[in-house]
């Protein structure tokens, strides 16, 4: 942005707002004027014209949600962020409905603040240039998800295979599976399919491909899953760069609900150019020592690059379960992270993979099936409802939302 975004705290606690104001001087924001609620806030706000709103509500909400209602409809331009104590759904819906652009909860994290408001005054920008005619036509965009590991042998590529047809069969999703292993290629082989054409032709022809032709160089697995496979020669990467793999997936991504990435055991500019490009960075590690000792290393990587977002990046155990003499909590300790998901040891594992015939489909019920199924239900937003009800009926899907602000 070309000059220091001003703030206004609306906060009727003067201590409480002292200390928010002092944090968004430390951050670099220019903070114009604090104030109460109602009269004050308003006035002030109309008058100053502030780039973003940061405003208390806390119960009882007669009078925070006035004030933010008033803002929003005097101003509806204008971003307000609001934070409270509480977390509970109905204040965020609430500060939702009446018109905050963000909700964060207390004790206010300094880098989550700044990314709030960062991030909102982005999005009202983008809103100005596209009413302006300033940008091209939206296009569709579905989720990029990079398998990746900085270490061989982890299950890198039985998960994305398992999960790419997972998204396929049991959500119902569009997707291409991209093998990017740039030492071994085995996409191919677990899910027994003839390799034609590879990434490195789809790289070399991108100019000349469109949605239609786009079909032929992807091979239709029975799941429905469209893979794009690596080339049966190593020394085809050569000829691929960071850039190639951004135009690839980009073209994939605005034809597939899902763009699943397979990273190899290892760091070079495609792997890098996959992770950049990722919506969602699956991290895989398992309780051996040096998987562990990696994942410290990587998890150092993406923390520098893409900030602490626990959103973005998901650590997966995968083999849980097997005894190793290290434990699943000393995992989480140790990488200062918490594990998104477990996906269990299960020897039928290895016999799907000597059939060229992916878990989810050969022993679906198997106990890695199971999981790896629920894992593509969660990234594709859907609820297994039988699992849901025997947790707790209909208020069920609540309880991780709980079990996160306690």
């Amino acid at each position: 942005m070309a000059r220091v975004p001003q703030v206004i705290v609306v906060d009727p606690d003067r201590e409480s707002s002292a200390e928010i104001q002092k944090m968004l001087s430390m951050l670099g924001f220019a903070v114009i004027a604090s104030a109460g609620y109602g009269v004050e806030a308003f006035t002030l706000a109309f008058q100053l014209r502030p780039d973003v709103v940061l405003m208390r509500i806390e119960e009882p909400l007669v009078r925070p949600v006035q004030t933010l209602s008033r803002l929003n409809d005097g101003m509806p331009d204008l971003p307000i962020v609001v934070f409270s104590t509480e977390a509970n759904i109905r204040l965020m819906r609430q500060s939702m409905v009446s018109g905050a652009s963000d909700y964060l909860q207390e004790p206010l994290d300094p880098s989550e603040l700044e990314s709030s408001i960062i991030r909102v005054l982005e999005k009202k920008e983008r809103e100005g240039m596209r009413r302006r005619g300033e940008l091209d036509d939206p296009i569709p965009q579905g989720t990029i998800v990079t398998v990746f590991g900085a270490k061989g042998g982890i299950g890198k590529t039985t998960i994305s295979s398992n999960l790419s047809v997972a998204l396929a069969m049991e959500a119902h999703q569009t997707v291409a599976l991209v093998d990017m292993d740039t030492r071994f290629g085995d996409v191919a082989i677990t899910m027994d399919i003839p390799v034609e054409r590879s990434i490195a032709d789809l790289a070399r022809n991108l100019d000349n491909v469109d949605r239609v032709t786009l079909k032929d160089y992807l091979v239709q697995h029975d799941s429905g899953v469209r893979i794009l496979p690596a080339p049966t020669r190593p020394s085809d990467w050569r000829n691929l760069s960071a850039r190639h793999i951004r135009d690839v997936v980009d073209v994939l991504a605005q034809t597939h609900d899902f763009v699943v990435l397979d990273t190899p055991g290892t760091f070079n500019e495609i792997v890098a150019a996959a992770i950049e490009v990722g919506t969602m960075i699956l991290l895989v590690t398992t309780l051996d020592m040096a998987s562990i000792k990696d994942t410290v290393l990587a998890l150092e990587m993406l923390h520098e690059r893409f900030g602490n977002d626990e959103e973005r990046i998901k650590v997966v155990l995968n083999r849980a379960g097997v005894d190793t003499g290290v434990r699943e909590q000393d995992v989480a300790r140790t990488l200062d992270s918490p594990l998104w998901w477990r996906i269990p040891h299960d020897n039928e594992v290895v016999k799907a993979a000597q059939l060229g015939r992916p878990i989810v489909q050969s022993r679906p019920n198997s106990k890695a099936a199971s999981e790896i199924k629920e894992i593509a239900r969660a990234l594709a937003g859907v609820r297994n409802r039988q699992k849901t009800q025997k947790k707790g009926g209909g208020l069920g899907w609540l309880r991780p939302l709980f079990r996160k602000s306690a």
